[in-house]
């Protein structure tokens, strides 16, 4: 056992406790504590705080007096112990006068419900306890991952992808920017690699990837396709979007033509629209001849089957693509998976949506067309095994709704205030002392709730195995900071379909 590192002293309860703290080298804030009681047995708590106290007056400081502090006093909030697989709090308050230890790892990662098995994301706080959350929870209760920017937030949706990919889950990625196809390629960076032995990893790259872009792309010869989609009974916010179409009356002449059309295409509507004596006829024809050249929508779209495939990853990268082109891109194809997932057509899978303050904006910051349809699968995705990871710069640009339907919450620096408020309302379980971590989090640290922990956690990121996309933040020192670095179409049928998502459908 541990030497004591204290005593407890003053007013206590069963919640909450403070102590004296021996050697102030000892006890830091993050730590883990064990006190034994009579009745409960060993108990564990949580350092939230270390303050210093002196009894030199005011007067003392003024004068340039000599000032050292006479006591360190910490604060401990309690979590309790484990019997029989539950967690227990205690029902009788501390005594004054019990002494206090250090909490042995083993015990910690008993105590917080800690799995041997699962996506393992990093190391808890200074510990060399590894951070694991059960892959099926983590995907059917969808995830998000918030940081200011920069803040490491596409780097830890790789470290989860990598660990996904790995487990056999279907992934679709929407990367409005190409950070994730260096997916395939194994992490090189010499800082890096020096700290894998650290985690316990080597470097790898992935080779059950695919990159899809959309016609027109700057990327089309590094593609592994070209993702061409129906262009069938587009509905009249759709064309409106992508036409950007401003003017009223173009805009309802729009939808006169669509209501008297019944199955149609965006030529059947040039041809309707031709027909018609109208002031707005040009303006209108020459959005939809826009679009019609766009080359985005064919006679024969892409089966929208191989975009969601077991065993596979599938980088959908949008680079150089117009916002209003990618978010009705977005929509189409998880509104086509959705309904294919219900019937069981696709296997069960996970849509990561990168920068998902475009596509599933909150009121008052912008409208998407996507914003229906991911909100849908948000709410209703988990009963048919269909999960999102929403990740984005600013939690408070992104609808409130989905942010709340994801059970697992990853959160690196924020320092945005009113990023910082929305975290506040939409997190469960974060305390007033956990929001102020957030502000202050060093890179590569992050904040983890989640069902399969007993409480909110910080957490070392774990390296990643594979080349991160755009210039790499390598990750410091433990408590430390990161220094910068420089980082340097054939369609496929579809897989044998996989039903019983609500059982433990992903192994590992």
């Amino acid at each position: 056992m541990k030497g004591e590192v204290g005593r407890i002293f003053g007013e206590t309860s069963a919640f909450e406790f403070e102590f004296v703290v021996f050697n102030p080298r000892d006890v830091r804030r993050g730590d883990y504590v064990k006190v034994w009681n009579d009745v409960e047995g060993w108990i564990v708590a949580y350092v939230t705080d270390v303050i210093a106290k002196s009894d030199v007056s005011g007067e003392d400081v003024l004068k340039g007096r000599n000032v050292e502090a006479e006591v360190y006093i910490a604060k401990a909030s309690v979590i309790g112990k484990r019997e029989n697989g539950v967690l227990k709090a205690p029902r009788t308050p501390f005594v004054p006068g019990e002494k206090v230890f250090l909490a042995e790892e083993s015990l910690v990662a008993e105590v917080l419900g800690m799995s041997d098995d699962g996506v393992y994301l990093g190391l808890l706080g200074d510990t060399s306890i590894k951070v694991k959350l059960d892959v099926n929870s983590l995907v059917q209760k969808h995830v998000c991952i918030l940081a200011k920017t920069g803040g490491g937030k596409s780097y830890t949706a790789g470290v989860i992808i990598e660990e996904l990919i790995e487990k056999g889950v279907p992934l679709l990625i929407i990367d409005p920017h190409g950070e994730y196809a260096s997916l395939k390629q194994p992490n090189d960076v010499k800082e890096e690699m020096e700290r894998m032995e650290e985690f316990g990893i080597r470097p790898k790259g992935y080779s059950n990837i695919r990159v899809y872009v959309p016609p027109g792309s700057p990327f089309v010869d590094r593609a592994d396709g070209v993702i061409y989609l129906d262009g069938r009974n587009l509905d009249a916010e759709e064309i409106i979007e992508l036409g950007n179409i401003t003017s009223p009356s173009a805009q309802a002449l729009l939808y006169q033509v669509i209501r008297e059309l019944d199955d149609y295409t965006l030529e059947d509507i040039m041809d309707r629209v031709e027909e018609i004596k109208n002031s707005s006829k040009s303006v209108l024809l020459g959005a939809l001849t826009k679009i019609q050249k766009s080359g985005l929508f064919s006679d024969n779209p892409t089966p929208i089957d191989i975009l969601l495939q077991k065993g596979r990853a599938v980088i959908l990268d949008m680079r150089g693509v117009d916002p209003a082109y990618q978010d009705l891109i977005v929509a189409r194809i998880c509104g086509k998976l959705f309904e294919m997932r219900k019937r069981e057509e696709i296997p069960p899978g996970m849509i990561v949506i990168e920068e998902a303050h475009n596509f599933i904006p909150e009121r008052g910051f912008g409208k998407a067309v996507s914003t229906q349809i991911l909100r849908t699968i948000a709410s209703e995705g988990r009963k048919f095994g269909l999960g999102l990871m929403v990740i984005s710069q600013r939690p408070a640009r992104v609808d409130k709704n989905v942010i709340s339907q994801c059970n697992t919450q990853i959160i690196l620096r924020l320092t945005n205030p009113n990023d910082i408020n929305a975290v506040r309302k939409g997190v469960e379980g974060l305390t007033a002392e956990m929001v102020e971590d957030i502000k202050r989090l060093p890179p590569g640290n992050a904040v983890i709730v989640s069902p399969e922990l007993e409480r909110p956690v910080i957490v070392r990121i774990r390296v990643r195995k594979s080349r991160h996309g755009h210039a790499v933040e390598i990750f410091g020192e433990k408590r430390g900071g990161r220094k910068k670095s420089k980082s340097g179409g054939k369609v496929e049928r579809k897989e044998k379909k996989d039903g019983g998502f609500l059982k433990k459908i992903f192994g590992g």
